[in-house]
């Protein structure tokens, strides 16, 4: 394809007249960001008509499900929209219920308890992990305990279905986070060398197993006040080979807070696809972390923004890894689309993270598989 255009906005070749996708990304979020109280609630509205007229199949496939997204990376409150799913039978996307109300948590329950279909107790139950509250958590432990017979046709049990709302339950039900109440975004800046939150530096090191280069792919600045939240008073450090994470199961590091990192044994590729120039344009950036917090779901829904804490877009299900060392579910940290730092890329590069034993790891997305 001939590429004979160029992007009016940001001059990336293209081969056809119009904005590339990261401006027309861009400015949607500008204008979603841009909506006034008055405008959110005529989206609401517009969203609420939609779900009375359709069925489940066909509400997903709407602008309304689309604006229902960005609604949610705006931090809006949608109890009246989870009101009307509920009442329309509408259970998909699970975020539809997102803290709904107990009216409507109660009604998921009884629909829960008496389906005999293992497709819709799927959906039911991570209906309930969006929920989240203590009854949610009391009844996923007892559909653990004590599992309905429609169970026997699911992948995972009910504190794997949790995990979609970021959080999950113990063997004596003792309730555990997966993700941080706070959410920060990467955004392009001028002087990302004066950060210290960042996306990729190169670590000086070669891979021991394809012998290309190693990066400190992320690395956070816990005494910044703005990542408090994470309770480590120094420097977290992921390190990764970049072509070796996403062809393995993952690649883990123990961090120290001076700022130093190890990287932990892993399986590796003997051939090396990132070459340098692709490496430079990993490592030259421009992204710095927004100065103010965004909304737990800022990035939950699309691949044109990377973040820290809050909820991630899930290429494929949600996946929680457990700690290398003490084996204990970690936490989601970050995301780091890969084609906002690699022209033409595809995937995600997801960190986790066990703060108690300082190790994260990081782990990469690609297909669209399905498994629950």
């Amino acid at each position: 394809m001939s590429l004979k255009y160029k992007c009016p906005e940001c001059g990336t070749p293209l081969g056809f007249e119009g904005l590339c996708w990261r401006c027309r990304k861009r400015k949607h979020r500008e204008e979603v960001n841009s909506w006034t109280e008055e405008e959110i609630q005529e989206k609401i509205n517009q969203v609420i008509e939609r779900l009375k007229i359709s069925t489940e199949d066909e509400f997903y496939q709407t602008d309304e499900c689309d604006i229902f997204q960005d609604l949610m990376t705006r931090g809006v409150n949608i109890e009246e929209i989870s009101k009307v799913a509920c009442e329309r039978e509408i259970y998909y996307p699970s975020e539809l219920y997102y803290k709904a109300s107990e009216e409507v948590r109660d009604k998921i329950i009884e629909k829960i308890m008496s389906t005999k279909s293992a497709d819709d107790g799927g959906r039911f139950l991570q209906c309930l992990a969006m929920i989240g509250d203590k009854k949610s958590k009391d009844i996923l432990y007892e559909l653990k305990i004590n599992p309905r017979p429609w169970r026997k046709k699911l992948y995972v049990d009910s504190d794997i279905y949790a995990e979609e709302g970021g959080w999950t339950f113990d063997s004596k039900n003792n309730y555990i986070k997966l993700n941080y109440d706070k959410c920060f975004s990467f955004e392009i800046g001028e002087n990302k060398d004066e950060n210290r939150t960042f996306i990729a530096r190169r670590r000086g090191e070669k891979c021991l197993r394809c012998g290309g280069e190693m990066l400190d792919i992320l690395v956070i600045d816990g005494r910044d006040e703005r990542f408090s939240f994470l309770g480590l008073d120094g420097i977290i450090t992921v390190s990764c080979c970049p072509n070796c994470v996403t062809l393995c199961e993952g690649i883990s590091t123990k961090f120290n807070l001076d700022g130093t990192s190890e990287v932990l044994d892993y399986e590796g590729e003997e051939e090396n696809y990132f070459s340098e120039d692709i490496i430079d344009e990993m490592v030259n950036n421009k992204f710095v972390v927004s100065m103010k917090e965004k909304p737990l779901f800022y990035g939950a829904f699309g691949d044109d923004v990377s973040t820290i804490g809050g909820f991630a877009s899930w290429v494929q299900d949600w996946e929680y890894r457990e700690c290398p060392e003490c084996g204990k579910k970690m936490k989601y940290l970050a995301q780091i689309h890969w084609d906002t730092i690699m022209d033409s890329a595809e995937g995600t590069l997801y960190i986790e993270i066990c703060p108690n034993c300082k190790i994260v790891t990081a782990f990469y997305h690609l297909l669209l598989i399905k498994f629950v």
